[in-house]
């Protein structure tokens, strides 16, 4: 227990620091009345102003925010159109997460599969061909891939019927979930498993010539069993390690995923509040962005501290 609460006071910590930073950093560089400089002082602008306490020292703007978050305000309203946030950002990263999750799924069972066969099949030639195409595909940006694919559904013969696809646009229900998110997630997965299942094969290959490897194959498993049953389980432990770390780039690539295929998600809200210049959209994206790649980072450590008991002592 002790081991999670470190974990999450750590998590809770880094997202106060973020959120401050980020506040200090952007909400400076932006003002969502500068449409009305023109006349600073009609009185609808001063109201605007006022109320969003747009002339207020910059930290005590921050507390306020920061109050209205943890009394159950959420992250407010728009300055200008003084619509709430809360709801729009919910739909968005209902998007986004409906996305990675998706994507986390392809990415772990493809990599597993990938590196397992790279494993058993040591320096031959489906192991060189595996490799090869996996760095080729790791280097290919998300949203250049992104376009290459949805160009090249969009010149598919009609026959095919592949063009439903890349239509874009949120999924509108379960059914719509696999046409409208299969693509998408596919093109944020595939690079991934490229860049996974290198640290996956290298610790498998490790494992295979661990003692433990060698004793069960001494009571007659089979290199199959030997692999899932022994190597697989401990080859996890640094797997996990490294997607819990590297999620971030996940996410980042899941944004120009999501732009380019128009989901609808945070990546398309960070966009529309930089458009209206409006600080409070942006901080709240950039927060639950920061709270989901901590959490997942929590979560990560709490799957190695399952898989490997030892790392709960530390």
């Amino acid at each position: 227990m002790t081991f999670a609460v470190r974990r999450v006071a750590l998590g809770a910590l880094l997202l106060v620091v973020v959120s401050l930073l980020s506040w200090i950093v952007f909400v400076p560089a932006i003002n969502p009345l500068w449409g009305y400089f023109a006349e600073p002082n009609a009185p609808n602008v001063v109201a605007m102003a006022k109320q969003a306490h747009l002339h207020d020292p910059l930290l005590v703007r921050y507390a306020l925010w920061a109050k209205g978050l943890l009394t159950g305000q959420g992250f407010g309203r728009t300055v200008v159109h003084q619509q709430p946030i809360g709801p729009e950002l919910r739909t968005a990263l209902a998007h986004t997460c409906e996305l990675i999750g998706f994507s986390l799924v392809i990415i772990i069972v493809g990599s597993v599969l990938v590196a397992a066969v790279e494993a058993r099949r040591r320096d031959s030639s489906i192991d060189v061909g595996l490799r090869a195409t996996s760095y080729f595909i790791w280097s290919i940006p998300a949203f250049l891939l992104s376009l290459l694919v949805i160009h090249a559904v969009a010149a598919a013969p009609a026959s095919w019927h592949l063009s439903g696809l890349a239509q874009g646009g949120p999924p509108t229900g379960p059914e719509d979930f696999f046409q409208r998110m299969t693509l998408p997630a596919l093109v944020l997965a595939v690079g991934f498993i490229g860049a996974y299942s290198r640290y996956l094969r290298s610790s498998m290959l490790v494992g295979l010539q661990q003692p433990y490897a060698w004793v069960a194959r001494a009571k007659g498993l089979s290199e199959r069993e030997v692999v899932r049953h022994h190597v697989l389980r401990n080859a996890l432990v640094p797997f996990t390690t490294v997607m819990a770390l590297d999620f971030g780039a996940v996410f980042g690539a899941s944004i120009a995923v999501d732009v380019v295929f128009n989901l609808g998600g945070l990546a398309s809200l960070a966009l529309n509040g930089i458009n209206i210049a409006d600080p409070f959209v942006i901080e709240a994206v950039i927060v639950v962005t920061a709270a989901i790649v901590v959490l997942v980072g929590i979560v990560g450590d709490l799957v190695c501290g399952w898989l490997d008991p030892r790392i709960r002592l530390t």
